[in-house]
């Protein structure tokens, strides 16, 4: 009976779970029809096949504008991310601090928080340090949600190899500084670019945020969308969603890449 059950599962349990990427990833799919569509408006399937859509969107400036600012609010993001998680996961995995772990809890609260809750916090805040509607203001925001990702990989990087390494650096006469670049460093490395990456990919999505506190020369390819979507809805839309989707594609596919690396060959840390 046992080695029955097994066999059903080693049979089933394939299936089951490509059913459930099925589920997971079949939405997103859909959109990639739309945007070739002939029509005017949103059917699927498609009535008819076109490139005008993407052909509108890049004479639209607005659409070629918000991409921008997406990319100028997501990378300083990223980069600012990564310098302060990288801060706190040290401070707190070699701190030797009693509250380490509600430490970790507060660093990582705005990331599991409502961020309609973050965006009515930040929005009198920028307000007042006339940050608000900036690029500035953005990034510092965006940076409040994204910098807790690039806390968790580097804290698990950490986890992976034992202080002794930076014990004996020091013990060899190392001050803290050379320590943490020849030694501590090229050890979390990976965990380092993973989380920028994650945080770039979070500040590029982040709609939230976006709609409270930029303004027409800082708006995002998130907000954009909402708000053409809230005027007409047109193919225009499925086809920015398309070029976005495949972005996203090859920001997972990096992700996997470093990670592989990392794991396969643990001296790509310290190239």
């Amino acid at each position: 009976m046992g080695e029955l059950v097994s066999r059903l599962a080693r049979v089933m349990l394939p299936g089951l779970a490509l059913l459930i990427a099925a589920f997971l990833v079949l939405p997103a799919l859909i959109v990639v029809p739309l945007s070739f569509s002939n029509q005017t408006y949103l059917s699927f399937p498609p009535p008819g096949w076109s490139l005008k859509w993407y052909e509108a969107m890049t004479t639209d400036l607005a659409w070629p504008q918000a991409a921008v600012n997406s990319f100028f609010i997501g990378v300083p993001t990223a980069l600012l991310s990564s310098i302060l998680g990288t801060m706190a996961a040290l401070a707190v995995a070699r701190g030797r601090i009693a509250w380490a772990a509600t430490a970790s809890a507060v660093i990582v609260a705005p990331m599991l928080l409502p961020h309609i809750i973050m965006a009515i916090g930040l929005y009198p805040v920028m307000l007042d340090l006339g940050l608000l509607r900036g690029y500035l203001g953005v990034i510092v925001s965006h940076t409040v949600v994204a910098m807790p990702l690039v806390f968790i990989t580097v804290s698990a990087s950490l986890r992976t190899y034992p202080e002794t390494l930076e014990m004996a650096a020091m013990t060899c006469g190392a001050s803290p500084w050379p320590t943490f670049r020849y030694v501590t460093l090229p050890m979390i490395r990976p965990g380092v670019m993973v989380g920028a990456v994650l945080a770039f990919a979070t500040s590029f999505d982040e709609l939230m945020l976006s709609l409270f506190l930029t303004g027409p020369g800082t708006r995002t390819l998130p907000r954009l969308i909402w708000e053409q979507m809230n005027m007409f809805l047109t193919p225009t839309i499925a086809a920015v969603a398309t070029l976005i989707f495949a972005f996203s594609l090859l920001l997972l596919g990096l992700v996997a890449l470093l990670q592989n690396r990392a794991g396969a060959n643990p001296s790509f840390a310290r190239e």
